[in-house]
């Protein structure tokens, strides 16, 4: 199994051979020095992924041939992460290690006390998150690739249609994630198709925002008596998800 993976726009149901420009054919002839003769794995922006031999480097380019493709990836529950706005570099952490975890969906969200998202930066800050996504999916050779999100406020996110179960986490109690992920035989338990987990921001929920979040649907959830910070708890709950559902 090679370890080398790289990104191409789409790849065509029929191609048998796909050419590799910009900055994936630099990071493939100069950060991989991949040679012509070896075989790397090609991941499209809709999650299909081929196996491919190289057989021309070019200075612009690099030129493969198809050899096999795989399937989709569809996993049993798409679990989605809703996380409110922090420091950019301790953001794009937690994105970057949902997408290696295989979560569906990234979705930024602005709380009152989350930092704000200054308009005019927005569309090249999704750009870099996007990159981010495909990276990791890179790295970890991934057919699922994270789909990232515009940021949107609390209340344009509680707006917007649900998934199956939606989960969000609360300092002031709830019910144990793990119970409901073990919990198998209840009824309305697991599994359902999709779940969303919302992540409050550093400084917690307000107490208008949790009645808000309540009543869109979410139920509480807790992940033990640690006060975690807001990184370490969206981590530690998407980890849990993925895990008891997916793996």
């Amino acid at each position: 199994m090679t370890a080398n993976q790289f990104y191409v726009p789409a790849i065509p149901e029929d191609a048998d051979r796909i050419v590799l420009q910009g900055d994936e054919h630099r990071k493939l002839a100069r950060a991989a020095r991949v040679r012509a003769g070896e075989k790397i794995w090609l991941l499209d922006a809709g999650g299909r992924r081929c196996l491919t031999r190289v057989e021309k480097i070019g200075g612009d380019r690099t030129e493969v041939t198809v050899l096999s493709a795989e399937e989709l990836e569809t996993p049993r529950t798409k679990v989605a992460l809703a996380q409110c706005l922090m420091e950019a570099k301790k953001l794009e952490t937690v994105l970057e290690k949902a997408a290696e975890l295989g979560c569906s969906d990234f979705i930024p969200v602005v709380s009152l006390r989350s930092l704000k998202a200054p308009a005019e930066k927005t569309a090249r800050r999704l750009e870099r998150w996007k990159r981010i996504a495909r990276e990791a999916a890179k790295q970890c050779k991934s057919r699922l690739l994270t789909e990232v999100h515009p940021p949107r406020t609390l209340t344009e996110f509680l707006r917007a249609p649900g998934a199956d179960r939606r989960l969000f986490l609360s300092e002031h109690g709830g019910r144990a994630l793990k119970d409901i992920l073990a919990a198998r035989e209840e009824p309305g338990a697991f599994p359902p198709g999709s779940v969303l987990l919302l992540v409050g921001p550093k400084g917690g929920w307000t107490e208008g925002e949790e009645r808000d979040i309540r009543r869109a649907g979410f139920e509480a959830v807790s992940l033990g008596r640690r006060i975690l910070r807001t990184e370490t708890a969206a981590l530690a709950g998407a980890a849990m998800i993925v895990h008891f559902r997916n793996e």
